[in-house]
């Protein structure tokens, strides 16, 4: 390895070590709550080191938030890939999406914080910027859309999505849907079941079933 090569390793490897003790605040006490001087006396730096790998709190969510995506976009690139055997593909990455939900669950409520806040969307055209978490969470968000839609197309040529909206709009209407739906299940988890009849899982599964119909 030679001296250049090591510099840009130990960069790397300081940044990660930054980013795997953010994630453990943010996952324990959220965004709002966590600091930058929390963050880096919990990683062993001063804040001035902090600020020459992210330029603030914000940027260093979206580095734990990108984390998360990027194993979301593999479980949904899965699903989209599965045979559709209990419904159409619509229903193997809503079905994704909630695994997801369960096996990383501090990801998902991080996700959740994400996609709930506004933020400026890519110009027709415009090619995201690799090196900047912004632009690579909002095309990984991006990403679940043109699954969706992509999934649509398919069911609609198929004949079993019946709908004069375009592929488009139902996107829209189906990750509207699919927002509250668990923001319903992430606020009322703990006692879902004495208080419904019913859990989050049979819950999840019933809201897709019953949009398989609607879009038929």
């Amino acid at each position: 390895m030679t001296s250049k090569e090591r510099k840009i390793w130990e960069k790397e490897q300081k940044r990660n070590r930054i980013i795997d003790i953010a994630q453990e605040i943010f996952f324990s006490k959220g965004f709002d709550t966590a600091t930058m001087d929390e963050i880096a006396k919990s990683a062993g730096y001063n804040k001035r080191t902090m600020y020459l790998y992210f330029k603030d709190k914000e940027d260093l969510f979206l580095a734990v938030v990108l984390r998360g995506q990027k194993i979301l976009v593999t479980k949904l690139e899965e699903a989209f890939h599965s045979p559709a055997t209990q419904g159409t593909i619509i229903y193997n990455l809503g079905n994704a999406f909630f695994r997801f939900s369960l096996e990383y669950p501090d990801f998902f409520n991080l996700i959740m914080i994400y996609e709930a806040r506004s933020r400026d969307y890519f110009k027709k055209d415009e090619v995201p910027d690799s090196d900047s978490f912004k632009d690579q969470c909002h095309e990984a968000s991006d990403r679940y859309g043109r699954f969706v839609i992509e999934a649509i197309e398919i069911g609609k040529k198929s004949g079993l999505i019946k709908s004069e909206l375009t592929a488009q709009q139902l996107m829209l209407i189906l990750w509207g849907e699919v927002f509250g739906v668990m923001q319903i299940i992430l606020i009322r988890k703990d006692h879902f079941n004495e208080a419904y009849g019913i859990t989050p899982e049979e819950l999840f599964n019933n809201f897709m079933r019953f949009t398989e119909k609607a879009l038929s």
